[in-house]
């Protein structure tokens, strides 16, 4: 347990945290499973942590202690996705800010008919308040502080509104969430995975986002950490 988080502080900063589901001889890592962080169903599109404006453990690092081979983990990358479009949308994209909401009608991880509730999850140290957020408005097209390639910031659970660099909102926002959902979520910018034991998979939080299918083997269990890259030189 402390090996692997010791590892990933050559990459970076490993984030620390004293949640329910940190164990206490390691709170460098978070417990993912049945009776802790996301539970055991399925997880829709999302990325850990960047619905914050102020965000520096952008990379993601889960350990398999115990697998389930019926589960899949996709990864969508949408920088790739970015890089593929015509040099008008590109244009277009960069000159659209974007307004989240972690409350709105689309914040949600668990599909409808879901009946996790989450455990302790009320306890999340979450929002303005907490995270000291000064901003309401984000660049729909990011880049990436480390490698400096652009990317599509799509908070699928948060974009509740849309506006362009001049102030002046979009209209029909649906159609535009619409046509931003079909040129980014295509299967040739996913990666599936199914975890096996002794897996470790880094995902990158602003170039990718991800979802989870239902976990059918409730022992299955992950160790995740959270870093940045403050040691890695190019």
């Amino acid at each position: 347990m402390n090996q692997y988080a010791d590892v990933l502080t050559r990459i970076g900063e490993v984030e620390k945290l004293d949640y329910y589901m940190n164990p206490k001889e390691e709170q460098r890592l978070s417990y993912v499973g049945k009776n802790y962080l996301f539970g055991d169903t399925e997880l829709l599109w999302h990325a850990n942590g960047t619905g914050r404006h102020k965000f520096k453990e952008i990379c993601v690092g889960l350990y398999c202690v115990y697998e389930c081979i019926d589960t899949v983990l996709s990864i969508n990358n949408n920088c790739s996705a970015f890089a593929d479009l015509s040099e008008e949308k590109k244009n277009y994209y960069r000159n659209v800010d974007i307004r989240l909401d972690n409350s709105g009608p689309r914040a949600k991880l668990w599909p409808e008919d879901s009946d996790y509730k989450g455990v302790a999850e009320d306890t999340f140290r979450v929002g303005q308040e907490h995270y000291k957020e000064d901003v309401d408005r984000r660049p729909l097209v990011g880049i990436h502080p480390f490698d400096g390639r652009e990317y599509i910031y799509f908070m699928v659970p948060y974009i509740v509104k849309a506006f362009t660099k001049d102030g002046k909102e979009i209209e029909d926002f649906e159609k535009f969430y619409k046509t931003l959902w079909d040129d980014v979520i295509k299967s040739k910018y996913q990666y599936h995975h199914v975890f096996k034991v002794g897996d470790l998979l880094l995902m990158d939080q602003l170039n990718t986002i991800h979802r989870r299918s239902p976990i059918k083997d409730k022992d299955r269990m992950l160790w995740r950490t959270a870093f940045d890259y403050s040691k890695v030189r190019i």
